[in-house]
């Protein structure tokens, strides 16, 4: 018995020095790991949920003080979803935008909160744009450009704008997509909707299920950089007579 104790023991030592040596020499960020960022938002959507269940439990419907602690959950749940969206980036942020300017349909309470998102949208790292880059385009960002600026002119969503300088000598804008968000995208919209039915069942006239299917939709649409190029150029050329217009080339 003492044996194989030993012999097991040893295996979890051997498994864990491994797992640990991996780690190490390769870093792996919790925020590409699903079930990190299911239980993330399972969390938050659970504690939402059972603040607005036990909070308003025990005040009259109607009164001063139940529109006053109604206005208090509101603002908690939507600090607790600002956060939510910048911890797990990507998708969730887009979602987080879209609700922070629902003005004629949400409390101010969340369109106040969640606007942040549209001027304060996590960056990336240069380490990770450059990743992004290699992976893409299979060069460094020194053989593409004389000078890319480290920091961005602009963050958003699903992807941020930086200032460089080409070869020739042009001055250009270089939209690069965080990393892992195509990759993540899809998982998190099942994610969404399988919090957002849980949501529902809880609460029958929660009714925003409509949000997954518009994710679905233009989700991919708005991951497909070729397309925008070519929608880019497409404006450019109905506009090209406008001398007091320049367009993106």
């Amino acid at each position: 018995m003492a044996v194989r104790l030993l012999k097991v023991s040893s295996l979890a030592t051997t498994v864990f020095a491994a797992s640990g040596f991996y780690l190490y020499n390769n870093y792996v960020d919790p925020n590409d790991i699903s079930i990190v960022r299911f239980g993330r938002a399972a969390i938050t959507t659970a504690v939402i949920s059972y603040d607005y269940l036990t909070s308003l439990k025990t005040v009259p419907y109607g009164t001063e003080d139940y529109w006053a602690v109604k206005s208090k959950v509101h603002l908690r749940s939507a600090e607790r979803l600002k956060d939510l969206c910048c911890a797990n980036r990507g998708t969730f942020i887009k979602v987080g935008q879209h609700l922070g300017a629902l003005d004629y349909l949400l409390p101010e309470e969340y369109t106040s909160t969640l606007k942040i998102l549209h001027s304060r949208a996590p960056q990336s790292s240069l380490r990770e744009i450059e990743q992004v880059i290699r992976e893409d385009l299979g060069k460094e960002i020194a053989q593409l450009f004389v000078s890319f600026e480290e920091s961005p002119q602009g963050a958003a969503s699903l992807a941020q704008v930086h200032k460089a300088v080409l070869h020739d000598g042009r001055t250009v804008a270089v939209k690069v997509q965080h990393p892992k968000v195509q990759t993540q995208s899809s998982k998190d919209i099942l994610v969404i909707e399988f919090l957002l039915k849980t949501v529902t069942w809880l609460f029958p006239d929660f009714g925003f299920m409509w949000l997954v299917e518009e994710a679905k939709k233009n989700m991919p649409l708005e991951l497909d950089f070729l397309n925008e190029g070519r929608n880019a150029e497409r404006v450019a050329n109905m506009l090209k007579h406008f001398e007091f217009l320049k367009t993106t080339q």
